[in-house]
């Protein structure tokens, strides 16, 4: 006799194969399930400095110089602030900068949260241990880097949305996989090879990670874009949302070595409505931009 456990999208059956790993997955799946209908997750908090420079940032008056202060409080995190602020994609000049203040000048106060957010994220979720659980983390974190640099030239080229906005969607989009890791990290070595465990991940990472966007009191569209960008249609409406736009640069950035090696493959990709695009932009997100988003990942520490 058979028995099954249900995700959002697959069934895990659990026949005479059944195993350890699958065991927990059906395990992870209904303590899910469970808590998201009981809205008892245990979601992990924004540490002390990201809450202070969200609560900061939200006075549109606050200096450049309160912020840098903030922000020099935690010497890993001003660290993180320069590099961006020197990376490739947010500066041009030809002198390195050098002080928080200036970086803060230069990336401006949203994209100055959306390093913030992102940085307290990985602190909140890479602190457990085992070299397997770090090298999915990093492959986390390299797909978000990829998906929010060609959200934030998507947004900048295609729509009028604002690109900081979709950047800190395109960092964020997948962080559901990261509370799953967290609440599995001590199985990992059981899981990790198992193809349910990964039908976990890809089912579930959406809405859980829409919880942790809301726990953290986010802006809604942000939560709307981490909840739906898997499920939601590549044909883009007029005008695009931020979902959309996520959306489509995480199809780009799963295909991007694909791109890259068929000259044929614009053809053959799927219409994308109002962010629809000629060959040479096309080409330039997948291409020209590739440099950038590499050192941007170096930037981000992934």
């Amino acid at each position: 006799m058979k028995q099954s456990a249900s995700t959002a999208d697959t069934t895990i059956i659990l026949g005479s194969e059944y195993n350890e790993a699958r065991a927990l997955c059906a395990g992870l799946v209904e303590e899910f399930d469970q808590s998201l209908a009981e809205k008892s997750l245990e979601l992990p908090s924004l540490p002390e400095v990201a809450l202070k420079i969200r609560k900061a940032l939200a006075d549109e008056s606050v200096s450049v110089t309160e912020i840098a202060r903030l922000i020099g409080s935690d010497p890993a995190l001003a660290g993180r602030i320069l590099k961006i602020a020197n990376s490739a994609l947010f500066y041009r000049g030809s002198k390195p900068i050098t002080s928080v203040h200036a970086a803060v000048s230069q990336l401006g106060h949203r994209m100055v949260r959306n390093v913030a957010l992102s940085f307290a994220a990985q602190q909140v979720f890479i602190g457990y241990g085992s070299q397997q659980l770090r090298t999915y983390l990093s492959q986390i974190w390299q797909h978000s880097v990829h998906v929010a640099a060609l959200a934030h030239m998507l947004a900048r080229v295609r729509t009028k949305l604002n690109p900081d906005e979709a950047f800190l969607a395109g960092l964020l989009h997948e962080v559901g996989k990261l509370y799953i890791l967290m609440r599995a990290k001590d199985k990992l070595e059981v899981l990790a090879s198992e193809n349910a465990f990964q039908a976990v991940l890809a089912s579930w990472h959406p809405r859980l990670g829409r919880a942790v966007i809301e726990s953290w009191q986010l802006p809604s569209e942000l939560a709307v874009a981490v909840g739906e960008h898997q499920s939601c249609a590549l044909e883009a409406p007029e005008p695009p949302t931020i979902t959309e736009v996520v959306a489509v640069a995480n199809y780009l950035a799963e295909h991007s070595e694909e791109a890259c090696s068929d000259e044929q493959f614009f053809d053959k990709a799927p219409n994308l409505g109002s962010l629809a695009m000629d060959k040479a932009t096309f080409d330039w997100l997948i291409r020209a931009g590739d440099v950038d988003i590499r050192l941007l990942m170096l930037a981000f520490g992934v």
